[in-house]
């Protein structure tokens, strides 16, 4: 068994400083890299904060080899149309690597800055249901028609060479037995963060044991829908602010045994900040580049030649 490993990277530093986080990602040998994607996140409100997409895009463009995606997006302040028109545009950019990541989004910033009231938990769960739906559909059809309760399309043309299967792989995040559902019918990755006492106001949590019940019951419901629980990949994004995995080599080493033995096929961890939050040393995240992640990600992927300069 391998586990695929990958950073959060916040969109949160101008692009001289943020693009070299992404390459040494890139560099490290890092499965994958992934942003937020919000219009404001609760711990930067009054801090600089810079859209995912064109972020994205620059990453792209700025590494060879690694993943990238959105970790997650939402119906907050997204539709369906635009955002697959997008993703299909950073799947093109970075030659195949990009995964479309999407959730149900929470209360906070987001939920409201467009002036809409906040939605409550059952219009919460119908909304991330019907979009999860649409761009499923949307990254499989070339042109099609849809008329919902929460997104409407006319004629919404995404891909004309669009072949069988989806254009590129949709990541699902979800903590619950109505949101796994969803993820078990579209996704092609599930994601958990853990839980988090008041989503959207306070940061989540994550410990294996937590991780392991919640795989738990996704497998379940895999049986119950008639899909095989191999076929969907199992990635866990430990963002903790008390026993950050990144604490030490040998904190991340305990962690990432832990979810490799829960069965979790991918880990994620933030990039290290030189400020909260996600402070840490990048000599710690160097250390297990060179001497953990070949052992979990099985022969390490061909690194790019140093760029010039």
């Amino acid at each position: 068994m391998s586990l695929r490993v990958g950073v959060l990277i916040l969109p949160a530093t101008r692009w001289p400083a943020g693009g070299e986080a992404w390459r040494l990602a890139d560099e490290m040998g890092f499965a994958h890299a992934w942003t937020y994607d919000h219009l404001a996140w609760r711990d930067l409100l009054d801090q600089r904060w810079f859209a995912a997409v064109p972020t994205l895009a620059a990453a792209a463009v700025t590494t060879r080899r690694i993943g990238l995606g959105t970790l997650v997006t939402s119906p907050n302040f997204r539709h369906p149309v635009p955002l697959v028109k997008e993703a299909l545009t950073l799947s093109d950019l970075s030659g195949g690597r990009f995964v479309l990541g999407v959730g149900a989004g929470a209360g906070g910033p987001d939920a409201t800055v467009l002036g809409r009231p906040e939605p409550g938990p059952v219009e919460r769960a119908e909304r991330f249901a019907e979009f999860t739906a649409l761009t499923d559909r949307l990254l499989r059809e070339p042109v099609l028609d849809h008329t919902g309760r929460h997104f409407r399309a006319r004629s919404a043309r995404t891909d004309p060479d669009q072949g069988p299967g989806r254009a590129l792989p949709l990541a699902v995040a979800a903590g619950g037995p109505a949101g796994m559902r969803i993820a078990v019918r579209h996704a092609d990755i599930w994601v958990s963060n853990g839980s988090s006492p008041r989503p959207g106001l306070v940061a989540p949590s994550v410990t294996p044991d937590l991780a392991a019940r919640q795989l738990r019951r996704v497998e379940e419901i895999c049986t119950d829908l008639g899909r095989p629980p191999a076929s969907l990949r199992r990635l866990v994004l430990d963002s903790n602010r008390t026993d950050p995995p990144l604490a030490s080599v040998a904190a991340f080493e305990e962690a990432a045994g832990r979810y490799l033995e829960a069965g979790f096929t991918d880990l994620v961890v933030p990039f290290p900040r030189t400020e909260p939050p996600y402070a840490g040393d990048l000599r710690v995240l160097e250390r297990i580049a060179s001497d953990v992640l070949p052992g979990l990600q099985g022969e390490r992927p061909e690194r790019p030649a140093p760029s010039a300069g």
